[in-house]
């Protein structure tokens, strides 16, 4: 169980892993978000979307390659599993996808082209 979640907290951007260690002691929003030059709001937002996103991440397993924007961006789209994405043509979706960047999409699209399915 220990692994699983170190594994898990790779995927996370060191700020928001900054962040959420230091809500986590204790920490207001507006001690955090002060420092960082950013709003509370901001902070609370961040956190919101990261924890939508370690559920991703702990409820399917195909998505623990991917980094934790790329599950972000899938989960979006309701994506869980490269057979929805085939479903879906996640590929499409992508390039609507404001807050997709470049990097992201490529490594989406090698992760849908991989075929981890038993054969």
């Amino acid at each position: 169980m220990g692994r699983d979640v170190f594994a898990v907290l790779e995927h996370i951007p060191g700020r928001i892993r900054d962040i959420a260690v230091l809500r986590g002691l204790g920490y207001s929003f507006s001690e955090i978000a002060s420092p960082l030059g950013i709003t509370p709001q901001a902070v609370s937002l961040m956190l919101m979307r990261h924890k939508r996103c370690l559920k991703q991440l702990k409820s399917a397993s195909e998505l623990h390659a991917l980094s934790a924007r790329a599950v972000n961006v899938l989960s979006r789209h309701g994506i869980t599993t490269r057979q929805e994405g085939r479903a879906r043509v996640v590929l499409a979706l992508l390039q609507r996808e404001r807050n997709c960047g470049a990097k992201t999409a490529a490594e989406i699209e090698r992760w849908m082209n991989e075929d981890n399915d038993p054969a």
